[in-house]
């Protein structure tokens, strides 16, 4: 970094963080600027000048941080934001600045297919055996969950229904299927395809699988059944029912126009109230999801909207209000995947279908959620207001997601900038300067040595996919690295706010997500 004279003769090191891909015309556009001095004078970006404003205080790395606000500028072009000798990376602004990144989420999402995959060919042909019964069941393709090789149906079952939402048919027709196939009868419904023994050497592509799960190296693997008890051979999970899978699945089986199956499976989520987990068994780790109010409420209003049964629509409003808000919003942390998928797609679906009273107690479920992360966000000058938990954009997507389906659903802005700058943070305005999207922009400083298989053992990167982001400093102390961030070249943007390696060791912060990435492609949808 540059080093230049300051007010008070002192020599400082700046940094100007950006959203690098870019801003629409009518975004709210805000950088940060952060140094270890007290800075005073004017910022420009292309012919637009403007003071760098009052000194925001001390946060994270940095002791001096100021919030360049060049809303008003609103020329279509490439530009950079410039202080004194410092400059940003480039950025674009334009209605068209976002035009390229949803086709590389897809090129992610289809680096991930399981079954037959468009860059290693077939895979996992064999999946599974019912981990109760022995018995083969057919549970092949969907997507591989993250950077390793098993299958999540909690985010799969996710994944399909919001990729239909998204507008992205074909990606979500990949995927469907699955959600069919976990479902052989009506009574039954499969949490996980594989498990944590995945983890366990080999490392292999998806294609030479070796992994044992006691039928032989590369052999069929575990098909765990939701059982609505607590789970797993050692260690268990803490499982009531299947409502929260079963409720997301039928939404998604009633987007892909397959309403039998969602019937049956929103029929299994109503006799199974409750939530289903994912499945430990080497280690105590699993998915937590601890609500499905919200999960049946989108079960049946997808259903109401493919139908017009009027039951469903009854249903739809009771669990609404049942479901009421998100409690994460507002807290310091949360359980891994507890409140899971973290948005309640449901209310803004339900929204148009219902009467005035109604509409006005769901847009205050948003609002209020909103409103209590706003609270916290402007004690800081990166607006950041959500948990650096484990996978920390998926919370920091959903808010800028619920902020924009708010403004859609009632007109009101107050959280437009808010959202904006929850955003811009996912693509690089954010103490380490860095997109968490892998390789997006093309150009800029993003994610480049992703927790991931394919970059490990082919130094293919996996471009398009959303790594998990910060976390709290005491999260990633708690984990086992060894050595592996003595290099690290963002040690001097490490704080006791937040943690963030871009290196293949760390799977606490920049391992890519099946979810995330889709969740930042509706995001991108409906952000207008």
């Amino acid at each position: 970094m540059m080093c230049f004279a300051i007010a008070s003769n002192a020599c400082a090191d700046a940094w100007i963080r950006v959203n690098q891909v870019g801003y629409l015309p009518g975004d709210p556009k805000i950088a940060v600027l952060s140094s270890d001095e007290p800075l005073s004078g004017n910022f420009s970006v292309g012919d637009f000048k403007a003071a760098i404003g009052d000194d925001q205080g001390a946060w994270g790395p940095f002791a001096h941080n100021y919030r360049l606000d060049f809303t008003k500028f609103a020329d279509a072009g490439k530009y950079r934001v410039k202080f004194a000798e410092v400059e940003s990376p480039e950025f674009a602004i334009g209605a068209d600045a976002y035009a390229a990144v949803p086709g590389k989420l897809l090129e992610f999402m289809q680096l991930q297919r399981c079954g037959d995959n468009p860059l290693t060919g077939e895979c996992h042909q064999e999946d599974g055996f019912d981990t109760v019964t022995g018995e083969m069941v057919d549970v092949s393709g969907g997507w591989h969950d993250a950077g390793d090789r098993l299958k999540h149906m909690i985010t799969t079952s996710y994944c399909v229904a919001a990729l239909f939402l998204a507008d992205a048919e074909d990606e979500a027709q990949h995927g469907a299927p699955l959600i069919k196939k976990i479902h052989p009868n009506a009574d039954t419904i499969y949490v996980q395809i594989g498990d944590d023994r995945d983890h366990m050497p080999p490392e292999t592509l998806w294609h030479d699988d070796q992994s044992d799960y006691g039928r032989g190296p590369g052999g069929p693997r575990s098909a765990w059944p939701a059982t609505g008890a607590p789970e797993g051979p050692k260690f268990k999970n803490k499982s009531t029912g299947v409502a929260n899978l079963a409720g997301r699945s039928a939404a998604a089986m009633a987007l892909a126009g397959d309403i039998e199956t969602a019937k049956s499976l929103y029929a299994l989520g109503k006799a199974k109230p409750g939530v289903a987990m994912s499945v430990p068994v080497r280690s105590q780790y699993y998915y937590g999801e601890s609500s499905y109010f919200d999960d049946m409420e989108w079960g049946a209003i997808e259903l109401y909207i493919a139908t017009k049964d009027k039951q469903y629509l009854d249903d739809a409003i009771a669990f609404a209000h049942q479901a009421q808000g998100n409690p994460w919003m507002g807290e310091d942390r949360h359980g891994h995947y507890e409140f899971f998928p973290y948005v309640n797609l449901a209310h803004w679906r339900l929204y148009p279908h219902v009467g005035a009273e109604d509409q006005a107690k769901i847009a205050e479920y948003y609002r209020e959620g909103l409103e209590r992360i706003r609270l916290r966000a402007i004690k800081n000058p990166y607006r950041l207001g959500t948990p650096l938990v484990w996978c920390s954009t998926n919370d920091v997507t959903a808010l800028a997601t619920q902020a924009a389906l708010y403004e859609q659903m009632t007109g009101d802005k107050t959280y437009r900038e808010l959202g904006a700058e929850a955003r811009d943070w996912l693509f690089g305005r954010n103490p380490w300067g860095v997109s968490f999207v892998i390789g997006v922009p093309e150009h800029g400083r993003a994610s480049s040595r992703p927790h991931h298989l394919f970059w490990k053992i082919k130094k293919h990167l996996p471009v398009g996919g959303v790594v998990d982001g910060p976390v709290y400093k005491d999260i990633n102390d708690g984990l086992k690295f060894g050595n592996s961030f003595d290099e690290d070249e963002f040690a001097r943007f490490q704080s006791d706010v937040a943690v963030y390696h871009d290196l293949f060791a760390d799977f606490s912060t920049n391992e890519p997500i099946i979810d995330g990435t889709v969740s930042l492609l509706l995001l991108i949808d409906v952000w207008k």
